[in-house]
């Protein structure tokens, strides 16, 4: 069967569910047809004029990127201004546009989890889990559809006990509870109405006030042993990361515990204090942000590009790996648009006339 861009979109939307972005955030299907085949799919973390290029010369059909090209309504698609000629040009070529952007900030297994295992850590896990997505089910069902309701719920579950079932007073009825994310609750109900299992009352759904563990913003993780010194510390991830500078303040005997966060995540910073965190790896840190009264701790600016750009070799990996039929390549462009000058000699002062 010929992959089409609604089955890759449907994958994207399993692993990063457009229900956890941000309010202002755009992700899904920017430009394109659902319906449109797919062979050939490039990876990358922005749009520029030269990804479209790249895309064109590799007869892509699709191209998976992180940061959005479109945030606000448009007015107006022609090629007198960069955003319009990069949808011209989509649309002229039959490129289609797919995003994943703060939804997969906040997945498993997504942005920041990727910047973790760049810089090597072990033992991950959400720095915070903020997305209150999940919701307690339970239904009512005949002993003799037992296994088709465990086999739904088995799939469907936000959790790894994936549900518990309950003898009624009635011995021919069972009562199903679990634990299931609000994005998967429409494929649930159309699962049980096509099994025959979804009768009028049979189906509560309430609220929960604890937290999903699928979703989350940021990632703390482990250096074995007695972990990395500071000047060993700032080199891994100079090299891991290829960054020629790295902004950073504080002071540190020892680095064990790192939190880290892709892109914008100083907000993160005293949650990242508070988890015991020895470091704490993002980007677009503002001068005043770089102050902290927290003794042995480093608070680390890689760049935004930088800590980012793993995601779209993370995007083709998991591509490649879901659809046999795909060819995917990650871009060979650089759209990082901020330079780095490292002087190699110390530069003269001025000499007063």
């Amino acid at each position: 069967m010929a992959t089409k861009i609604r089955h890759i979109s449907t994958f994207l939307n399993q692993w990063a569910p457009p229900g956890t972005k941000m309010d202002y955030d755009n992700v899904g299907l920017l430009v394109g047809d659902p319906d449109a085949e797919v062979t050939n799919v490039l990876t990358c973390l922005d749009i520029t004029d030269a990804i479209v290029a790249e895309a064109i010369q590799n007869d892509c059909e699709l191209i998976v990127a992180h940061h959005p090209l479109i945030f606000s309504k448009i007015g107006k698609i022609n090629p007198t201004d960069e955003q319009g000629r990069i949808i011209y040009k989509l649309i002229k070529n039959d490129i289609g546009l797919l995003v994943a952007h703060t939804n997969l900030d906040a997945a498993l297994d997504g942005v920041s989890f990727v910047l973790a295992n760049m810089l090597g850590l072990d033992d991950l896990s959400f720095l915070t889990k903020n997305y209150s997505i999940s919701k307690k089910i339970s239904l009512v069902s005949s002993v003799e559809n037992s296994d088709s309701m465990v086999q739904l719920l088995n799939y469907y579950s936000a959790e790894d006990v994936h549900h518990y079932s309950v003898e009624s007073r009635e011995s021919d009825l069972r009562c199903f509870e679990a634990i299931i994310d609000k994005h998967h609750l429409p494929a649930l109900r159309k699962g049980l109405k096509k099994e025959g299992l979804l009768k009028e009352g049979a189906l509560q759904i309430t609220d929960l006030v604890s937290t999903s563990n699928n979703f989350g913003m940021g990632v703390i993780g482990q250096y074995p042993e007695d972990g990395l010194g500071k000047n060993e510390f700032l080199h891994l991830v100079s090299q891991a990361l290829d960054v020629k500078a790295i902004r950073f303040s504080g002071d540190v005997n020892r680095i064990k515990t790192v939190a880290v966060c892709g892109g914008a995540g100083v907000f993160l910073k005293e949650k990242a204090i508070k988890s015991g965190a020895d470091a704490f790896v993002t980007a677009d840190i503002k001068y005043h942000d770089y102050f902290t009264e927290q003794e042995n701790f480093l608070l680390v600016d890689v760049g935004h590009y930088e800590s980012e750009f793993p995601v779209a070799e993370a995007l083709r990996k998991e591509l490649s790996e879901a659809f046999d039929n795909l060819s995917v390549t990650v871009t060979n462009v650089v759209t990082n648009p901020m330079q780095t000058y490292v002087s190699d000699s110390k530069p003269k002062s001025i000499q007063q006339s």
